[in-house]
């Protein structure tokens, strides 16, 4: 007889589902990895910067993935002047000294690391954006897209780049609601793809507009803002409306196999370096970052302040990921869901965080830009981990490491010792 299929159950939550942690996987993959490098290190005799050197990928390499390295890699040019910045070799020698007759114990750690910019593999592709703008009959000029402002200055960056592109002054254009109605679908706000992907696509059609109205409109080479209101007057008359669009196109030699898995998984990478000074109180057995440096190459920085507050943001979120951010879940449920049990950094709890920059244009991002909302955040609690390494002989594999993880792991591994004496 022919089974019978069960129905479906079908159940009603009001737990909010899971999504990505500032980095989709990046900060977990990379935090075993550069444990990893540190504990290598340490068993083979080797300095971690030295084995970080002989690692590192380079003009041409070839990735995991089969993926020629053809943008500029420049780890090695970020490694040095990340070391010069945070002087990481003299206060690691000074701090080794007095570790030895002090209850606070210092060290310094470091994260080396990329991320993709943009939908991994062929998303982009399957994506397959639409942006643009167009001038209202009052005199507008609007950015049309559906990437969401949340903060993160999208709505700054995007009209920056269509001010640039048309030769307007930025207070002359504006964001468009993200009505759907109103713009076009141009993907999701993730993935770093903002800046790049559609500011580029802005970019392109922004140029486009301008040279449509020098086409059909009589705008000269060089124009006032008058004149280009007035052209795209004379533009409306005769075509209806003063738009621009322009979809997504994959550069040329970009191409992921989704039935291999082989190829380009992005079209760009971002690449860091970051250092960590921290100090670990052996009587109470709590840990604190005292100071941070971050050196990225991000490609062309758009907003110089908005690209420093990214960094500083995903940093004090890597700090809480590394110390404090502990989710207990209990009968599947998660136990310590408010503010009062679930524990955050705070502005006390960040330290000074030195940020600097390195720019290699990508020329197929918005004016140059790459992807940097992630990347500030998958290196942190690598770099502040192997700081306590350093601090304290001893390598942790678990974060957040709360004092009580510190005092168990470090109680235990002490014993240990104590009894290999024996």
């Amino acid at each position: 007889m022919p089974q019978r299929t069960r129905p479906v159950a079908q159940l009603a939550t009001n737990n909010v589902p899971y999504g990505a942690f500032r980095g989709f996987g990046a900060p977990q993959a990379i935090f075993a990895i550069e444990r990893h490098m540190d504990e290598i290190a340490a068993s083979i005799g080797l300095d971690p910067i030295e084995l970080r050197r002989r690692n590192f990928l380079h003009d041409g390499d070839r990735t995991a993935t089969e993926q020629v390295m053809r943008e500029p890699v420049i780890l090695d040019k970020l490694l040095d002047r990340a070391l010069k910045e945070s002087e990481y070799y003299a206060r690691r020698a000074r701090y080794t000294q007095e570790n030895k007759s002090s209850a606070i114990k210092r060290g310094m750690g470091i994260a080396a690391f990329y991320h993709g910019s943009g939908f991994t593999g062929s998303g982009e592709r399957y994506q397959n954006s639409l942006a643009g703008i167009d001038v209202t009959p009052d005199g507008v000029v609007r950015v049309l897209v559906s990437s969401t402002e949340f903060g993160q200055g999208t709505n700054t960056m995007l009209t920056q780049i269509a001010a640039e592109a048309i030769g307007l002054d930025y207070s002359d254009i504006v964001m468009a609601p993200p009505h759907t109605g109103i713009v076009p679908k141009s993907g999701p706000t993730v993935a770093s793809l903002t800046a790049m992907i559609i500011g580029r696509l802005i970019e392109r059609a922004g140029l486009q507009l301008v040279a449509t109205l020098q086409e059909q409109a009589g705008l000269g080479t060089a124009f006032t803002r008058e004149e280009f209101f007035a052209a795209c007057e004379l533009h409306r008359a005769t075509h209806g409306e003063v738009v621009s669009f322009r979809r997504y196109e994959a550069p040329t030699g970009i191409f992921w196999d989704d039935q291999k898995y082989r190829g380009e998984a992005y079209p760009a990478f971002a690449w860091s370096i970051q250092v960590a000074q921290v100090s670990v109180d052996t009587v109470t057995y709590s840990a604190e970052v005292e100071e941070f440096w971050s050196l990225q190459e991000v490609g062309h920085i758009i907003n110089p302040v908005l690209a420093g507050g990214q960094i500083e943001g995903g940093i004090a979120q890597g700090i809480g990921y590394a110390l404090y951010e502990k989710v207990v879940m209990q009968n599947c449920h998660m136990a310590n869901n408010q503010k009062t049990n679930y524990i955050m950094p705070t502005a006390e709890d960040v330290p000074p965080i030195h940020v600097f920059f390195e720019e290699i244009p990508f020329q197929h991002g918005g004016y140059g830009a790459k992807g940097i909302g992630e990347l500030p955040h998958d290196g942190p609690a690598t770099a502040i981990l192997n700081a306590i390494r350093d601090a304290t002989g001893f390598g942790f594999h678990t974060n957040p490491l709360l004092p009580e993880d510190l005092l168990a792991q470090l109680v235990a591994r002490e014993a240990i010792v104590e009894t290999a004496a024996l």
